[in-house]
C-alpha cells in the first residue's frame, strides 16, 4: 500500500525513529524530535546506503516519488544533495547559542567549529563524512596540547551530527562517542577554600585591609557567599525591603534566574559602609581606579594574595565555605542552603518556582551565618557560634 498525503501529514513521532514505506523502496522516515524526510535505501560499493530527498513538507510525496525515479534511473536530481557541516553547524549554533550562560561561553562554543572544524569538513556534505575524518580533526586539536579543548570540539561535532539525524537528513552517523579516541581530561581540581577553622584568621585579616572598597567587597562576599560576578556588579537599584534584600537580576546568575539574597544585619552595616563611599555612582563596588566601571575580575583573588592566601583561598572559596558549615554546623535542611547557594535545579519549572522559596527559613539562616563569621572572628573555636 503506498503513501496518502494524509497519512503524511498524521504521522506523529515515537520514542524511536521509524519508516512509513510508499512504493518501490522509497519511504518516509519520522524522527522522535517530529522531523520528516523522505529517503530510500540502495546498495553502493556492495553496501548498504541512503539517499534522502529532503524533508517534508518542502519535498511534497509527489516530487519525493518523482525524485527516487530519476535517481533510480541514474540521475541523481538536485532535491538528493544534503547540506554540508558547516551549513547545518550554523543552524545549530543558531539554537543553540541562545541557551547558553553567557557572551563569552557562546564567542567559545562558535569559535572552537569556525577554528578547528569548519576548515578541514565544513563545505562537505554532512552525509559524506566519515569517522576517520572526525578522529582526525579532534586528534589534531589534541596534538597541539589541548585536550580539554578537543573534547569540547568532540562533543560539538557530536552534537551537529545529532541535531542533522533529528532533522532528518542522515540516519545514523559517525561522530557518537568519538571522545574516547582523546586523552582523558584532566581532573579539575576544585577552588581553593580553607578549614572552618581558619575562618576567623580570614575575617581579621579581610577587616583590616588597607584599600576599604576591596576589604568591603570581601567582607559582603563572605556574607553573601554569591559568585564573584554576581556580588561585582551589584548596583544600589536592586535592594528591596530598605536594604534587607538583594535581588540579582537573572542575566547576571548562572542558572539565568533571579537569585533573592536576604541579608543579614551584619551585612547591611557592610553595604551601609559601601554607601558612604559610592552612593553617588551606580556600582556598589565602583571601582577607585576606574569610576563608572565595577572593582575588575580578579580584585578579590589579588586581595586574597596579598593577605598571604594564595594556592589556600580564592573568591569563590567563600561558596565552598559556606557550604560546609551550614550543612555541618547549622541545622537548616539541605534544600534551604541549596537555595540560598543558588546551585542547579535539574527541573526547570521546579527552579523557576524554588528561587524564592524558603525565604523566611533563609533570612534565619542568613543570619546564623552572619554570626558564625563574628564568633569566629573573636574566637578561637567558632563552632560555639549560635543563630
Amino acid at each position: 500500500m503506498t503513501l496518502t498525503v494524509r497519512a503524511v501529514e498524521a504521522a506523529k513521532p515515537r520514542h524511536k525513529g521509524y519508516k512509513l514505506a510508499d512504493s518501490v523502496g522509497l519511504y518516509l522516515f519520522v524522527t522522535p524530535a517530529g522531523g520528516k524526510s523522505w529517503r530510500a535505501n540502495y546498495l553502493r560499493e556492495g553496501k548498504q546506503a541512503t539517499r534522502t530527498y529532503g524533508r517534508w513538507p518542502d519535498v511534497s510525496l509527489a516530487e519525493a516519488r518523482k525524485a527516487h525515479a530519476a535517481a533510480r534511473d541514474g540521475v541523481v536530481p538536485a532535491t538528493v544533495a544534503v547540506p554540508s557541516f558547516e551549513t547545518i553547524a550554523r543552524a545549530w549554533l543558531k539554537l543553540k547559542l541562545p541557551t547558553l550562560s553567557n557572551g563569552k561561553h557562546q564567542s567559545q562554543v562558535a569559535n572552537t567549529l569556525e577554528r578547528f572544524v569548519f576548515p578541514k569538513i565544513g563545505k562537505r556534505p554532512i552525509d559524506t563524512i566519515h569517522r576517520p575524518e572526525l578522529v582526525d580533526v579532534v586528534q589534531a586539536v589534541q596534538l597541539d596540547g589541548r585536550v580539554e579543548t578537543a573534547h569540547r570540539v568532540a562533543g560539538r561535532i557530536a552534537a551537529v551530527f545529532d541535531y542533522a539525524q533529528d532533522a532528518g537528513l542522515i540516519e545514523s552517523h559517525p561522530a557518537s562517542h568519538l571522545v574516547r579516541v582523546l586523552h582523558s581530561r584532566k581532573v579539575k581540581k576544585p577552588m581553593a577554600s580553607i578549614a572552618p577553622a581558619e575562618a576567623g584568621a580570614l575575617m581579621r585579616a579581610i577587616t583590616d585591609y588597607d584599600e576599604p572598597v576591596t576589604g568591603l567587597g570581601l567582607q559582603l562576599l563572605a556574607h553573601t557567599f554569591v559568585r564573584v560576578g554576581e556580588l561585582r556588579a551589584m548596583r544600589w537599584s536592586e535592594f528591596k525591603e530598605d536594604g534587607a534584600v538583594w535581588v540579582i537580576p537573572a542575566e547576571r546568575m548562572k542558572l539565568r534566574l533571579p537569585h533573592v539574597v536576604p541579608l543579614s544585619l551584619q551585612a547591611q552595616a557592610i553595604v551601609g559602609q559601601l554607601r558612604l563611599l559610592n552612593a553617588e555612582r551606580e556600582f556598589v563596588m565602583d571601582s577607585p581606579l576606574r569610576p563608572g566601571h565595577p572593582l575588575s575580575e580578579n580584585t578579590f583573588l589579588f586581595a586574597l594574595y596579598r593577605l598571604g592566601y594564595r594556592g589556600r583561598m580564592t573568591a569563590h572559596g567563600f561558596r565552598a565555605l559556606a557550604s560546609t558549615v551550614l550543612n555541618e554546623q547549622s541545622g537548616f535542611a539541605h534544600d534551604v542552603i541549596e537555595r540560598q547557594l543558588a546551585h542547579k535545579e535539574t527541573d526547570a519549572v521546579r527552579a523557576a518556582y524554588n528561587r524564592a522559596q524558603y525565604l523566611p527559613q533563609r533570612r534565619e539562616l542568613m543570619q546564623w551565618w552572619a554570626q558564625w563569621l563574628a564568633a569566629a572572628q573573636t574566637s578561637s573555636d567558632p563552632r560555639h557560634a549560635s543563630a
